[in-house]
């Protein structure tokens, strides 16, 4: 999955975390960043449903930033 491809579901955004942090739990990461619950960011990611704004934003970020770790630069 191509990092510009936009969100559509939680599901999509699920499977392009767990990629991008492979053995590493970005639930908890996701949820300080978006300040949203721990239930709702767990809920969300199991819902074929366009996801919240403040996720999709946190997820861009965290995934942008997993991006950049990985090309070896800093963001």
């Amino acid at each position: 999955m191509d990092p510009s491809e936009p969100i559509t579901n939680g599901c999509e955004r699920a499977l392009r975390m767990n990629a991008a942090f492979p053995g590493r739990e970005w639930i908890a990461t996701l949820m300080d960043c978006s300040g949203c619950s721990l239930d709702y960011v767990e809920w969300h990611h199991q819902e074929e449903m366009v996801p919240p704004q403040a996720m999709l934003t946190a997820a861009g970020l965290l995934l942008a930033k997993a991006e950049v770790d990985r090309d070896g630069g800093t963001l």
